[in-house]
This record gives C-alpha cells, structure tokens and sequence, in this order.
C-alpha cells in the first residue's frame, strides 16, 4: 500500500459509495411512501367441538380431602318368613332399612420428632427446644402446641416430653 500510491485513491472511494448507499437507504426509509397496510377481515368465531372438550362427570365422589368420617353400609341379614295365617295388612312387616355404621378409623401414627436440644434464657426463665418434626425444624417451649394434636409438656436436658392424641411420647436427644 505504500509502494502504491493509486490505491488511497481507491479506498477513498470505496469508503464515499458505501457511506452513499447508507444515506439513500436512510432517506429512503424516513421518507413514508410505504403502501397501506392489506385490510383483513375478521374470522366469525368457530363453533364449539363438542366431541374434544373436557367434561366433569357426574359421579358424586366423596370429597378426599374432607375431614368427615367414612360411613359403611351394613345391611341387616335378617329374614322375614312369612306366617301361615296372615289374615290382615296389619300383620305383615316391612323389613327394615340397612343400618350405617361409622367405620374404624386407624389413629394416627404418632409424629417424628428429633430433639437436638434447648436453648435456656435466664431473663424470661424459659427453656426453648429445637426440634425436628416430620423434616421440619423449628423452635418450641413448654406448654407450645406443635400442631393441633401434639403438645409440648416437658424440656429437659437429656429428652423432651410430648403429648400427642392424649398420650405421652419420650423423644431423647439426638434421635
């Protein structure tokens, strides 16, 4: 390029032609002589299908998550024999309606609890348990209800006393 001084000529004018096709590309941009947007008409709406839509049955399932109890039937297998001297309607018996008798529901097992320890705050006088109940941690004092079946009785060094669905549970520390 320094042997050859015709050639700063020839860049000079490549950089001007380029430097001119984006001028006229930018005037020709902001000069609005674009052509109207196409009008398109509006689709009416499509009828429903109702082959493939989701429908609810209407099965009356119980509610899973109710905190009802569980009702069995039982029917009454007794049986009416008729009598050889039935002479009126006041004589004959209708047989009675299946009785509904509550199913036994299993009791809870009791909760999983993992005692590491107490914290004690000599200003309030109150022992505070760090436990872990089901995978969770938390912090709890005496006489604190856990959750609605399970009630903190006693801290102490070695265990923490609780009592769940009215029964006392031992937890020891460390497990």
């Amino acid at each position: 390029m320094k042997n050859n001084p015709n050639m700063k000529y020839l860049l000079i004018g490549l950089v001007a032609l380029i430097w001119g096709l984006i001028i006229y590309k930018v005037i020709k941009g902001l000069a609005g002589d674009d052509p109207p947007p196409v009008a398109t008409k509006a689709k009416p709406p499509q009828p429903e299908d109702t082959l493939t839509t989701y429908v609810l049955s209407s099965m009356q399932y119980p509610d899973p998550f109710s905190n009802e109890l569980a009702f069995e039937e039982v029917e009454d297998e007794t049986e009416i024999e008729p009598s050889e001297q039935m002479t009126s309607k006041d004589d004959i018996t209708t047989p009675s309606l299946p009785t509904v008798v509550p199913a036994i529901v299993s009791p809870l097992p009791p909760p999983e609890i993992k005692y590491a320890g107490y914290i004690y705050n000599p200003q309030t006088r109150r022992k505070t348990a760090m436990i872990t109940m089901n995978g969770r941690s938390m912090s709890v004092g005496v006489n604190d209800q856990i959750d609605n079946k399970t009630k903190v009785l006693e801290i102490s060094d070695q265990k923490i006393t609780v009592q769940h669905n009215g029964k006392k549970l031992d937890y020891q520390i460390g497990g």
